[in-house]
């Protein structure tokens, strides 16, 4: 073995192998999107709204269900400061960023809209429907909240809902 390698290198093995597959793929994909613009450009000009692409049923599983949110937003703790912002790019602006999304929003009230909106769940992996309660689950919920009225102090109420 010598410092460059184990020797048996040829004179082309600095190059990227290239998958096929996985390139032929994209080029199906990108040939279909290509075929889709077409024909809504033809829907267009004859005044037809677009057609939408299918959306993959795969996605939807693997999403998770739709929770209540378990840490807490915290949109109160710079009221009444004054604070500088110097933007390092010069795209971003000041103001709420969401890191999923890459966006900037200009106050609190649509920050927090964005943050339950569908395009942030999605882009966060959170699918928009919610799970089915059972009668287990609404009569133990029940009986939480009638412990909570009788004893306020043993039972913390703020790790159910936020």
């Amino acid at each position: 073995m010598n410092a460059y390698g184990s020797g048996k290198a040829k004179d082309t093995d600095f190059r990227r192998t290239w998958d096929k597959n996985v390139y032929a793929a994209k080029a199906k994909e990108r040939e279909a999107r290509d075929r889709m613009a077409e024909i809504n450009e033809e829907r267009k000009k004859q005044g037809l709204p677009p057609l939408k692409p299918k959306k993959d049923p795969k996605d939807e599983e693997n999403k998770k269900a739709l929770t209540h949110r378990e840490e807490k937003v915290d949109l109160e703790s710079n009221v009444g400061k004054i604070q500088v912002v110097q933007s390092v790019d010069s795209r971003k602006q000041p103001g709420f960023y969401c890191k999923a999304c890459d966006i900037t929003i200009k106050d609190s009230v649509t920050y927090l809209d964005h943050l339950n909106g569908r395009k942030h769940l999605s882009n966060v992996g959170v699918s928009t429907k919610s799970e089915k309660a059972d009668l287990n689950a609404v009569k133990e919920r029940l009986a939480m909240l009638k412990r909570k009225r009788e004893n306020p102090e043993k039972e913390e109420y703020s790790k159910f809902f936020i």
